[in-house]
């Protein structure tokens, strides 16, 4: 799913090392290998991706060793077809996608040796349905895992945090700061607009905390694990098309971005508002 708060990304190996130690403390180690080896069956006979988006996820987990069948899905037809076509187009047969709406659909029928959810659930307004539906479709020994914003609700950082993006947009070059159509200033003192994302997004009005503490009270915690972007994303977050005029520049610029990160972090000025969650179905 996409919406204005998407993490943003671009391809940077700078970046893709900084997630990477964030969440597993090397930089050569993404999350998804880390939790597949740590916490996931040996065999992954069948399993249920949520908010598949591009599909990138399933494409990087179908390449592993001992996974079987994936159904990906996401409330984006447009996003399906293109994550489908991209997964014919290189040869990933054993991924399957459909269009599923979180809050009223029928999820995929079970039972799943993993569900993950990815960047979906700050979307659901019956999110206590979605996971209760989630876990009564995990099998034995199966695994809930979520990547999840967990920070304020609609996006709406404190005036310290304001003040800190502030300080580092400024020294951002010039063309990233601006719109490219307009060539206006993009003013990253702002916050997003909260009355707009309550009309295009309603159930994001749940603040991050309240949907952690939903997910843990549903799930047998088994691990949690730091997303990063405490700096990165209120800072970057709708840039991401800004880029592209000067790759290695761009890299070393986002270098330096991540060190203030991991910096702040060290310090205690920053929380991860992105969080991996491990879990096991519950007793209830």
């Amino acid at each position: 799913m996409t919406h204005l708060g998407s993490p943003f990304w671009v391809p940077s190996r700078a970046l893709q090392a900084h997630l990477n130690r964030t969440a597993t403390g090397s930089p050569d180690d993404d999350w998804l290998s880390m939790i597949r080896a740590r916490h996931l069956p040996r065999a992954l006979e069948r399993t249920l991706v949520i908010g598949c988006g591009a599909g990138h996820l399933e494409r990087a987990l179908a390449r592993k060793e001992r996974v079987g069948r994936i159904v990906a899905v996401d409330a984006d037809a447009d996003q399906v077809a293109r994550a489908r076509e991209q997964a014919d187009r290189v040869g990933l047969a054993s991924i399957a996608y459909s269009v599923f709406d979180p809050e009223r659909g029928e999820l995929p029928a079970g039972p799943w040796d993993a569900v993950i959810a990815q960047d979906v659930l700050h979307h659901v307004s019956r999110l206590g349905e979605l996971l209760a539906r989630i876990a009564a479709s995990l099998s034995r020994g199966g695994r809930f895992v979520m990547h999840e914003y967990v920070g304020p609700a609609r996006f709406q950082y404190s005036d310290e945090r304001m003040d800190l993006v502030a300080r580092y947009f400024r020294m951002l070059p010039d063309r990233l700061r601006r719109d490219p159509a307009s060539g206006q200033l993009l003013w990253k003192r702002e916050r997003p607009d909260a009355a707009r994302l309550e009309r295009g997004f309603p159930a994001e009005a749940a603040r991050g905390e309240e949907l952690l503490a939903g997910v843990r009270r549903m799930f047998e915690v088994e691990a949690e694990y730091p997303g990063g972007e405490g700096l990165l994303h209120p800072l970057l977050s709708g840039l991401s098309t800004n880029f592209g005029a000067d790759p290695a520049g761009e890299d070393r610029l986002l270098e330096a971005l991540c060190g203030a990160e991991e910096h702040l972090f060290a310090a205690g000025r920053l929380e991860s508002p992105f969080v991996y969650f491990v879990g096991r179905r519950g007793a209830r």
